[in-house]
């Protein structure tokens, strides 16, 4: 029953496919900016391409490269603060351009160009000559003819080294000219096996797994390569015997590299090798062999073996049992840092707990002999650095060696940011403890920057005992993003080590999005300690904090508005010392994408949960909009909550730019619709009580308030309203269109509509179908088609999906069973599947059809006036 792909109106078609803005790289320093422009929405004939599908992962096997790549067509560097700008022209045989990746320490990027008519990337530097009036230029970096194919297949080809001494580089093996494995007519059975006594291993409903022998050949033919290290990137001179490029020895025949780091002093490799391959897991998961390697000689040693990480526990508390994280020590030339689960990685774990630790962060040291020759590398025995009540998130470190660790509880949403002395002791500070749900008082995170003589990213602090932070700022006004300097007293000594006390400290705010126009003056007033702000500061705007440059005054800011897109700017950080004028500096001048949207207006609009939850919504209205009745979209994602307070507060800003892309309701408004946007669908689990065991009830009451809001502002025709959403979203409007008459239509795009396909855990539940089976039943829709089909007013249902979704748990067949069961009993529906899409839809064929299908369906309530 298809009739090929179909365009919808002009007025949609524009609205669908605006010009695209370019990139935006910057600089290791934060001087020069790179501009590259991207192409629009590539043609199916992209997508349609050969794939693979191994391991979790999609790869095209003839460029040996992600799937679907497209590339950007031109080059443009602007220096910042003057703003001029150099075109520079691609290679001649250049089809596009990929991968940008800055030195650490000069003005050099190098970057992926495609071969005109050719699947084949070359590698190119461009280079800043400052001697030559600031003028870039751009030089092939030739490789050997036998190992002169990248591969991208699983993340870049190519990195520096942290001294920006050398470039790693991963390419095709020199034998590999051969062509993969065969086919065979059949691989014979496949099989799995549970051993007796082996331990519990459930693991979710992953796509694109090894499932037999011939897999397992092609996964070593395409995820095998050498590594190349290449020195003297860094010469001016445009002749290839500058470079010198040898095959790191280390490789032997067959390295399959999850990760590679570098060491701070830039002379090591820590390598992430995979070992053992899995049939029940992705590539992540796999079996590996953690490594250090010596550049300068043909050492190499084993820092761990892990196995295959099949067994972790549902629980999002859950981690491996194994050491995991590896990474190094950023202030030191050689020290390696992992974490390790003492409870087995398993939350429910509770025996033989040491000071209630459940997670630790290791030291080892590695120490060179002979460092003048071949020398031997030896790596000491882990020492114990610090121990943790819940489980390790993420660890930051500033120059000076001072140490910002994560750890958090998901059972209640709990984190924890403690403060790490530079001496390396395992004392600990408490700098806060909060829900991280709770986005009002959320004091921001950590401003990180790639800065000292090792190249790292560090935590920017002025001073010892202070630190940036940066953060959205939320209010009841919405988002005001911010940049604050925190500074903190460290304890006493003879203080508890890990006391739950936190430290002292002070908070300055540094810069802050400007004031809206309107708004509520009482909460304006408090903000600022009882004083109103200026005119100067009130404008209807939002800007966002992009990033503070070296000299630490300094900052790159983005501005927009309902009506003007996001554009970025330099300016100064306000100074008490010292009177800086604020001179600020336009940096970019993109133009509105989609003009069919001026005059479309937007309110962040708040009302209640028959429950008292507070709830907001976006409330877009058409140009012009004179008052009446329109046909209303809603439009939202759910969100599980374990804080009702949290659950009602306002997220984003009714000051940013009016744009829809293409998963957007918003194209409706220039159609005249109303649309309630992002409206609010909390699902709430206080304390003991898990959200989803009263999903479907939240969901009505949330989506009830919604249309009653609408239909009391006099915008929405409560006959003509419809319901849609992606994915999740998909799943929320099948549940709507089943216990409610609130919707005379729905569209569920790329959805799950029967959770016992999924039963070892989905979205934010982490308990198994046998630990929660009248849940999992009772949000499958499927399971309630019945009653859909017995409503006083039943909505009719439109279901789009990519024939070739990857997403864990949405797979197409969700959409197939459902529409099965919507045609047995009769409900108005129409099954559209896309070929070649994935979870997101990416071909301009597909998204246009899409927009056909979607203005189709909803036809029938513009009409019904």
């Amino acid at each position: 029953m298809s009739s090929g792909y179909q365009e919808p109106s002009d007025l949609f078609k524009r609205l669908f496919l605006p010009p695209k803005n370019p990139s935006l790289t910057l600089s290791s320093d934060q001087q020069w900016m790179v501009i590259s422009q991207e192409p629009p929405l590539p043609s199916i004939e992209l997508l349609a391409r050969t794939e693979e599908k191994l391991a979790g992962i999609r790869f095209d096997p003839q460029m040996w490269t992600p799937s679907r790549m497209d590339f950007a067509t031109s080059l443009v560097l602007q220096h910042l603060e003057s703003g001029k700008q150099q075109n520079m022209e691609l290679p001649t045989n250049s089809e596009g351009i990929r991968y940008i990746r800055f030195h650490p320490k000069l003005p050099i990027f190098v970057f992926a160009s495609k071969i005109k008519g050719e699947p084949m990337l070359e590698l190119y530097k461009c280079q800043l000559n400052e001697s030559s009036d600031n003028q870039w230029s751009i030089h092939p970096i030739p490789l050997p003819e036998e190992t002169k194919r990248m591969n991208f297949i699983y993340g870049c080809s190519y990195q520096f080294t942290s001294d920006g001494a050398s470039l790693l580089v991963k390419v095709v093996p020199k034998d590999y000219s051969k062509g993969p494995p065969i086919k065979p007519t059949s691989t014979g059975p496949a099989i799995q096996v549970v051993a007796k006594n082996a331990r519990k291993a459930p693991g979710r409903t992953y796509q694109d797994l090894l499932k037999n022998p011939h897999d397992e050949a092609k996964f070593h033919y395409y995820f095998t390569t050498q590594l190349l290290c290449i020195d003297g990137i860094t010469a001016t001179a445009t002749n290839e015997d500058a470079l010198k490029i040898r095959v790191l020895p280390q490789c032997g025949e067959v390295c399959i590299f999850q990760s590679i780091q570098s060491s701070p002093c830039g002379r090591f490799l820590l390598v992430q090798l995979t070992t053992d391959l899995s049939y029940s897991v992705t590539l992540r998961r796999f079996g590996k062999s953690i490594e250090l390697w010596d550049l300068f000689s043909s050492n190499k040693t084993v820092v761990q073996k892990i196995p295959v990480d099949d067994e972790i526990p549902l629980s999002y508390d859950a981690c491996s049992r194994h050491p995991r994280s590896f990474f190094f020590h950023p202030c030191k030339d050689c020290t390696l840092i992992h974490a390790q689960a003492l409870d087995g990685g398993d939350p429910a774990n509770n025996v033989d707990l040491v000071d209630g630790e459940r997670d630790a962060l290791y030291l080892q040291d590695v120490e060179l002999l002979d460092v003048s020759g071949e020398g031997k590398i030896v790596i000491k025995e882990a020492t114990k650095w610090v121990g943790m009540e819940w489980r390790f998130d993420d660890v930051e470190f500033g120059a000076s060696g001072i140490a910002f660790l994560d750890e958090y509880r998901w059972k209640d949403r709990m984190e924890r940011k403690w403060i790490l002395p530079a001496s390396g002791g395992g004392t600990k500070q408490l700098l806060w403890e909060r829900s991280w749900e709770d986005r009002y008082k959320s004091p921001g995170a950590p401003l990180t920057r790639r800065s000292g003589e090792r190249n790292q990213y560090f935590v920017v602090q002025p001073t010892p005992n202070s630190l940036y932070l940066r953060g959205a700022g939320a209010s009841p006004l919405g988002d005001r993003p911010f940049l604050d300097l925190l500074e903190f007293e460290e304890n006493e000594e003879g203080e508890s080590s890990s006391s739950t006390t936190p430290v002292k400290k002070t908070m300055t705010r540094l810069w802050r999005c400007k004031a809206p126009v309107e708004g509520d003056l009482l909460d304006a007033a408090l903000e600022t300690g009882g004083v109103l702000p200026s005119d100067e500061e009130r404008q209807d705007v939002f800007e966002s904090f992009v990033s503070l440059l070296p000299d630490n005054e300094s900052i790159m800011i983005s501005r927009e508005s309902k009506t003007t897109p996001r554009n970025y700017y330099l300016t100064k950080l306000p100074s008490k010392e010292k009177k800086i004028e604020t001179k600020e500096i336009q940096i970019t001048t993109f133009e509105h994408p989609q003009p069919d949207l001026l005059g479309v207006t937007k309110e962040l609009v708040h009302y209640k949960r028959n429950d008292g939850v507070d709830l907001t919504a976006n409330l877009y209205l058409p140009p012009n909009y004179d008052g009446t009745k329109r046909p209303t979209l809603f439009w939202a994602y759910p969100r599980e909550f374990k804080d009702s307070k949290a659950a009602g507060q306002v997220k984003g800003s009714k000051h940013k730019f009016v744009s829809a892309s293409w998963a957007s309701p918003i194209h409706w408004a220039a159609k005249g619709w109303a649309i309630m946007d992002d409206f609010s669908l909390p699902v709430i689990g206080e304390g003991d009580a898990q959200p989803n065991d009263t999903f479907i009830e939240q969901l009505v009451a949330g989506a009830t308030a919604a249309v009653e809001y609408a239909k009391e502002r006099g915008v929405c025709d409560p006959d003509r309203c419809a319901v849609g959403g992606h994915s999740y979203g998909a799943f929320m409007t099948s549940h709507l269109l089943s216990h409610t008459t609130l919707f005379a239509a729905g569209m569920a795009r790329s959805g799950a509509y029967n959770r016992t396909l999924t039963p070892m855990s989905f979205q934010s539940e982490d308990r198994s179908m046998w630990e929660a089976p009248d849940t999992y039943i009772k949000m499958s829709p499927l399971m309630h088609v019945k009653k859909y089909s017995e409503q006083a007013k039943v909505g009719k249902m439109l279901l789009i999906h990519g024939e070739v979704d990857e997403n864990s748990g949405t797979h197409p067949m969700q959409s197939e069973r459902y529409f099965a069961a919507l045609k047995a009993f009769g409900i108005e529906s129409k099954l559209v599947v896309l070929p070649h899409e994935r979870h997101s839809y990416r071909a301009k064929e597909s998204i246009l059809h899409m927009a056909y299908e979607q203005e189709t369906w909803l036809s029938s309530l513009e009409e019904n006036k």
